[in-house]
């Protein structure tokens, strides 16, 4: 779907009405029977790919980056080298070129597996990151390794929303509910991660900006490596990520609010003018601003219209989730703007900003 389209479907709302909206998202909780619904349908998704032939995965991976807008080229298994795909990610700002190591695992990848891959990457005189995809799912070892490195770690709930937002629907036909998979009850046991929340941000206008999320406690950031950005594109946990592959989203975060560190009680979210490459960017250009949270692939969206961006500032405070006692999730557009940009943004929680 074109993002022109989406922004239809949302409809267009007049700035009294933006200013004036106040709406919850709330994160739908596990222990509901409508999520146990969608997580045994989740887990014979998954069980589809893993029983896939290797070779036939390897390729559905490979349309999969074609369908995003790469260049590709499957390697040969008998030199792949620990690579299976490589692709050319021809976006002027965040392209490069990629090579991916697929897993079709049932258990847990390992660390050492990822550790391997960035050796991998290290000693490829081309690549310029990596991702690893797999079946199941990365403990949190593996998301402390990858922070700050170009490394993108997708699981199997990740991959399967991924897959049905660029049409791969078929793949998953004999999933669907009250249908039974061709191979029966042979299909075999995997371990399911949690399925992350997607948090889309939708703008018009030809200005780019970025989105950040700060994890805190109250009303401080829990430490520097909980300000999620462009420079650091993972929480410590993989609780919460930037992403990219989301192709009607101008940004999108990944949010897994169950991850979230026990002690993290607030998720701030913030959009930013890019000053560094353009010192004359505003907020100005920040026009119709709609957050959207998918909290699955098969729930309908949450959408929140927000105020418009203004000149004087270079940052902006789009609002906050904020955990409730029963251990929910709830949404408020608190808007704020900031003339010191991101910058000023970060202070304000709490962090500390060494001057270039």
């Amino acid at each position: 779907m074109s993002r022109s389209r989406k922004l239809h479907r949302l409809g267009n709302p007049d700035t009294d009405e933006r200013r004036a909206q106040r709406m919850l998202f709330r994160h739908l909780r596990d222990d509901t029977t409508a999520n146990r619904g969608r997580m045994a349908k989740r887990v014979r998704e998954l069980q589809l790919l893993l029983a896939m032939d290797p070779v036939g995965f390897e390729q559905l991976i490979a349309r999969l980056m074609e369908a995003m807008g790469m260049k590709v080229e499957l390697t040969s298994r008998s030199r792949d080298g620990g690579v299976d795909v490589r692709g050319i990610d021809t976006d002027p700002f965040r392209g490069g070129n990629v090579i991916v190591q697929v897993k079709r695992y049932r258990d847990t990848v390992t660390p050492s597996a990822v550790r391997d891959l960035y050796g991998t990457l290290q000693h490829d005189g081309a690549a310029t990151k990596a991702v690893l995809v797999t079946t199941s799912r990365f403990g949190p070892s593996s998301h402390q390794f990858v922070a700050g490195k170009p490394i993108t770690l997708i699981n199997g709930a990740e991959l399967v929303g991924l897959l049905k937002h660029h049409g791969f629907h078929e793949v998953f036909e004999a999933a669907q509910d009250g249908v039974r998979a061709a191979v029966g009850d042979d299909l075999p046991e995997i371990e399911v991660a949690a399925e992350p929340a997607r948090l889309l941000l939708h703008w018009t206008g030809e200005e780019e900006y970025d989105i950040a999320a700060l994890v805190c406690r109250g009303n401080r950031a829990m430490s520097d490596e909980h300000l999620v950005f462009y420079n650091n594109c993972s929480a410590p946990d993989g609780s919460v990520r930037l992403v990219t592959g989301y192709g009607d989203a101008n940004a999108c975060l990944m949010v897994d609010f169950d991850a979230l560190p026990a002690d993290a009680d607030r998720l701030v979210i913030v959009a930013a003018a890019d000053t560094e490459n353009h010192p004359a960017a505003t907020m100005a250009g920040f026009a119709g601003p709609a957050l959207i949270l998918e909290a699955g692939a098969d729930q309908d969206p949450a959408v929140v219209h927000l105020a418009d961006g203004a000149a004087a500032n270079t940052a902006m405070r789009l609002g906050r989730f904020d955990r409730d006692a029963a251990g929910d999730w709830d949404f408020t557009p608190a808007l704020a703007g900031y003339p010191g940009g991101l910058r000023q943004a970060v202070v304000a929680y709490g962090l500390e900003v060494e001057d270039a």
